[in-house]
């Protein structure tokens, strides 16, 4: 049971949390998308179409969005297999060093190998102490144009309040864009039975071969064989000549292969070959050896002659969110494919003579996240493939259903608070309004996509290995900082000040992101002194940037400052992380003292209180937690002059 002390306190830190979270709310588009052009690994710099809203210290995402290399022989069935991945996937964090230019240079060695021919994205990231999300937030679709777009990245050093979705769902991949061949020109024959895996757009080979075009994946098109029933790696075929339908889309589960043609007679054109589903890419990454992430292929396009077809659905995006806490009641993040659609048809969702589109595959959701509190839904679930209606004589195909994506969070298992969704989509079938009654409700060999993945363990990439030491600033004789009974003091002096329009004092405890401490006018002085007064433990980190009056900027040399501990008692760690039935809480005191150890839930809920007394020295304190059932806690260590809070993982025996 819980004391009224207890839940009073607990009371107060919930409070406090919402009414600080209050100080910034978001919702629509928050990230901002730019193309990579170039990569310098010597220099650890990338060049970026523009670099409008981007300045040193921003925390970015560089993410490599396609890049495979595929197979494409003809008349083979292993058209659009993956022979290299090449770099399609990788990504890292990093942040902003300086800018000149169109040339970013970045913090951090870059972790990865990255090649901007394969279209490689920088995205910025927001950074907040704690946010609410008002209203939806949203990403910008993927534009293969633009080279950009269809991610959602987001962190809070503290909490991310759901008040609202979170929506990256028909993001992704674009779907195969709707090809109409009407007859006349492009006839079709029942002597013909068109079953190329790649065409170009007639007249080549000849005007009776046509296809629906191919939904995008991680290997870019190939040029004149944009169309026909061949995947394109995790992006789903287009039906051939005449009327079947298309692939759906695929991420870590494979799309559905798209519907046939059925019960056309003799003399009537045939259409046997339907769009084949994109890839899994189960294999291609979303493992700690293997971090690769990917958007949604897009579904393949059903094949059109009468102007009434659908296109492959587009696929989910990419959503990070990275927090210490993340806090719904029953909001949604969601990223899944999305189902073709045609508003010219009577009904938007049914190719109505024509064949169907394959449906967009779910995109990839990362919780990076310590705790998880109240309810959220989650789902990167594939599309389901349109339905088809009957043609003058016969029934069309349906869309093969889109393969679900990736649900990743941190910790041993995944937040029981969390209800995920990684479901393949149905395939479509012949609309119960077709009015030819022998086929309503048929497949016609249309398939539904293969289920994704749920999984724990994720850990962010990102290099430790610091390289932004700018050269020495020819105005700047000296940044020194010193440890003081007030705080730390810091201070500097120039050569001359003339270029100068204020200094920035930027403060780390990671030497990888840092905040802004104090900003002062350049007032003609050379020489400046200030005083951070705390925190007063661990090593703490400073630079001074010189912020000229044409806007660019300088950086000094980091001075980094070790506080000594100064508590009696020091909290070594907790062994192991996660625990099945025996947790070990190591310490460190100074002197002999009573200590007391509480453990709450991830609710605040008082579930384990354990007093002790430590000696001068090394200590460890055992505590059995046989009662306790799976999932995310707090320890609390208090002695005379300290106190900590440490999470840990309760595993299943």
């Amino acid at each position: 049971m819980m004391t009224t002390k207890t839940v009073s306190f607990f009371i107060c830190l919930l409070t406090c949390a919402v009414i600080a979270s209050q100080a910034q709310t978001l919702s629509g588009v928050v990230n901002s998308y730019y193309q990579v052009t170039a990569i310098n690994t010597g220099t650890n710099t990338v060049t970026l179409n523009n670099t409008t809203g981007l300045s040193p210290g921003d925390k970015i995402l560089l993410i490599q969005m396609k890049g495979a290399t595929i197979a494409n022989p003809a008349g083979s069935s292993t058209y659009g297999d993956i022979t290299a991945l090449n770099n399609a996937g990788n990504y890292e964090f990093n942040f902003v060093c300086t800018i000149s230019g169109n040339d970013v240079k970045l913090q951090i060695q870059l972790l990865n190998s990255y090649d901007p021919t394969g279209i490689v994205q920088l995205v910025s990231v927001p950074v907040y102490n704690s946010v609410t999300i008002s209203d939806t937030l949203k990403s910008t679709p993927w534009d293969p144009v633009q080279k950009t777009g269809g991610i959602i990245v987001l962190e809070a050093k503290d909490t991310i309040y759901l008040n609202s979705a979170i929506y990256a769902s028909g993001q992704g991949f674009q779907g195969g864009a709707l090809m109409n061949y009407p007859v006349p020109p492009y006839d079709c024959s029942w002597l013909f039975n068109v079953t190329d895996y790649f065409l170009s757009v007639p007249p080549s080979p000849s005007v009776y071969y046509t296809g629906g075009k191919k939904g995008e994946g991680i290997a870019d098109y190939i040029i004149n064989e944009e169309y026909g029933r061949g995947k394109l790696s995790n992006g789903g075929g287009g039906g051939n000549n005449n009327n079947t339908g298309g692939g759906g889309g695929g991420n870590y589960g494979a799309g559905g292969i798209g519907g046939q043609r059925t019960m056309d007679a003799t003399f009537d054109c045939h259409g046997y070959n339907p769009g084949v589903g994109g890839l899994s890419l189960a294999t291609s990454g979303y493992s700690l050896a293997n971090n690769r992430i990917f958007l949604g292929g897009g579904g393949g396009s059903g094949h059109e002659n009468n102007g009434v077809g659908l296109p492959g659905g587009n696929g989910g995006g990419i959503i990070i969110l990275t927090a210490k806490v993340l806090t719904g009641a029953g909001r949604s993040i969601l990223a899944d494919g999305v189902s073709p659609v045609n508003p010219a048809n009577h009904d938007p969702l049914v190719a109505e003579g024509d064949g169907g589109g394959g449906g967009g595959a779910g995109g990839t959701i990362i919780l990076n996240t310590l705790q998880v509190l109240g309810s959220i839904n989650v789902s990167a679930s594939g599309a389901r493939g349109s339905d088809a209606s009957n043609g003058v004589n016969d029934c069309t195909g349906p869309g093969g259903g889109g393969g679900a994506g990736v649900i990743w969070t941190a910790g041993s298992s995944v937040a029981p608070t969390l209800t995920t969704q990684v479901s393949g989509g149905a395939n479509g079938v012949v609309s119960a309004n077709s009015t030819k009654a022998a086929c309503r409700g048929a497949s016609n060999g249309a398939l539904p996509g293969a289920a994704g993945l749920t999984q724990a363990n994720y850990a962010p990439p990102i290099n430790t290995t610091y390289l932004c030491n700018p050269l020495p600033i020819g105005d700047l004789a000296y940044f020194r900082g010193s440890l003081k009974n007030n705080g730390v003091q810091l201070t500097w002096g120039l050569y001359q000040t003339t270029k100068i329009a204020y200094y920035r004092v930027e403060r780390s405890f990671d030497q990888l992101s840092y905040t802004p401490l104090a900003t002062v006018k350049n007032n003609g002085n050379k020489s400046f002194s200030l005083t951070d007064p705390g925190p007063k433990e661990g090593t703490v980190y400073y630079r001074l940037v010189l912020i000229n009056l044409d806007s660019t900027a300088d950086y000094s040399k980091i001075v980094a400052l070790n506080w000594p501990a100064i508590t009696s008692l020091q909290f070594v760690g907790l062994q192991p992380n996660p625990v099945i039935n025996t947790l070990s809480v190591n310490l460190y005191s100074q002197k002999k003292q009573p200590v007391n150890i509480v453990i709450y839930n991830s609710y605040g809920q008082l579930m384990l209180q354990q007093a002790g007394l430590v000696y001068a020295g090394y200590c460890k304190i055992d505590i059995r937690l046989d009662n306790l059932s799976s999932g995310t806690y707090f320890l609390k260590v208090q002695g005379n002059d300290f106190q900590m809070v440490k999470p840990f993982i309760k595993a299943q025996p």
